[in-house]
C-alpha cells in the first residue's frame, strides 16, 4: 500500500512537471512568434511607405538602393495633375490621348477612380504642356493579377513629341527619348535613353506586385533624370540632350494573361 502511495505521488508529481514543462515550452515558442509578427510589422512602419501597403511580398525590406534619406521632393506649383475623379466611370478620361482606348474604372478596396489601361496602348496627356527645365512627375500604377508575370512589361518615359497615334516600347523609336520598362516577368526594370545612349538594368522585386501599388517619382533637372519606385532611385544620371523638348508618355503591357489588369491614377506634375 505505501509503495502503491509513493508511486501514486510520483506519478503524479511526474504529470505536473511534465504540463510545467509543456507549458514553459509553449510559452517560450508564443514568444517567439510574437517577436517575429511584431519585427515584420516594425519592418513595415519603418519603410514609412503607405503606397506600399497593398503588396503581397515582403515589403520595403527586399526594395533594393532605399535612400536612407529620401532625396526626392516634389515641386511646389502644380502644372497638371489628375486623379480621373471628374471623369464618368466606363468612359476614356478626358484630359488624356490614347492610341488605343483605356477606361475611368473603381477598384474594390481602393479609393478614388483609375484608368484602366488597355493592351498595346500609349497614353498622353491631351494638350501641349510646355514643361520647365527643372520638374517633378508622380503617379501611382496599382495591378491585379494572378501572378505578377500575368502583367508582362509596361514603360514609361519622355518623347520629342506629343503623338499618341503609336505604341511606344521602347526610348529608339516613334520619337521617344527616354523609357523606363517594368519587367514583371523577370522582376527586372530597365531605364534607357536615346540621346545619351544610355542603358541600365536594375533588379527589382516585380513578382511581389501581383496585387500591389507602385509609386513613380520623376525628377528632371534640365539633362538629368531621377526615377523612384517605392522610394528606391533606380535612375539618377543625364538622360537628355541640352535643351531637349519633353513630352511624358505611359505605355500599357502588350498584353494581360488570365484577366490581368494595371490601374494609372493620381497624376502630378509639379515645378
Amino acid at each position: 500500500m505505501k509503495n502503491r502511495l509513493i508511486i501514486g505521488m510520483f506519478f503524479t508529481f511526474f504529470v505536473f512537471t511534465g504540463q510545467l514543462s509543456y507549458g514553459q515550452i509553449w510559452k517560450k515558442v508564443q514568444k517567439k512568434l510574437e517577436d517575429k509578427i511584431d519585427k515584420k510589422v516594425d519592418d513595415v512602419l519603418a519603410g514609412g511607405e503607405e503606397h506600399n501597403t497593398m503588396s503581397t511580398g515582403s515589403g520595403n525590406a527586399s526594395l533594393p538602393n532605399v535612400e536612407k534619406i529620401y532625396s526626392f521632393s516634389a515641386g511646389d506649383a502644380i502644372i497638371f495633375a489628375d486623379n480621373f475623379s471628374a471623369d464618368p466611370v466606363g468612359r476614356m478620361a478626358k484630359h488624356w490621348a490614347s492610341s488605343g482606348g483605356g477606361s475611368v474604372a473603381t477598384i474594390d478596396g481602393m479609393p478614388g477612380q483609375w484608368l484602366a489601361l488597355a493592351p498595346y496602348t500609349s497614353y498622353r496627356i491631351d494638350s501641349l504642356l510646355t514643361l520647365p527645365e527643372i520638374f517633378t512627375i508622380e503617379f501611382d500604377l496599382t495591378t491585379r493579377s494572378m501572378e505578377a508575370a500575368d502583367i508582362g512589361s509596361m514603360s514609361f518615359g519622355f518623347g520629342r513629341d506629343n503623338s499618341s497615334r503609336s505604341y511606344i516600347m521602347d526610348a529608339y523609336n516613334d520619337n521617344a527619348i527616354t523609357n523606363t520598362q517594368l519587367h514583371f516577368h523577370n522582376k527586372e526594370i530597365t531605364n534607357s535613353s536615346s540621346d545619351t545612349k544610355i542603358y541600365n538594368p536594375i533588379k527589382f522585386p516585380l513578382g511581389d506586385f501581383s496585387n500591389g501599388i507602385l509609386h513613380v517619382a520623376i525628377a528632371v533637372e534640365g539633362e538629368n533624370m531621377r526615377v523612384y519606385v517605392n522610394k528606391s532611385k533606380l535612375l539618377d544620371t543625364r538622360m537628355f540632350n541640352k535643351g531637349a523638348i519633353k513630352y511624358f508618355y505611359l505605355s500599357a503591357p502588350f498584353d494581360y494573361k488570365s484577366d490581368a489588369e494595371v490601374f494609372f491614377g493620381n497624376f502630378a506634375i509639379a515645378h
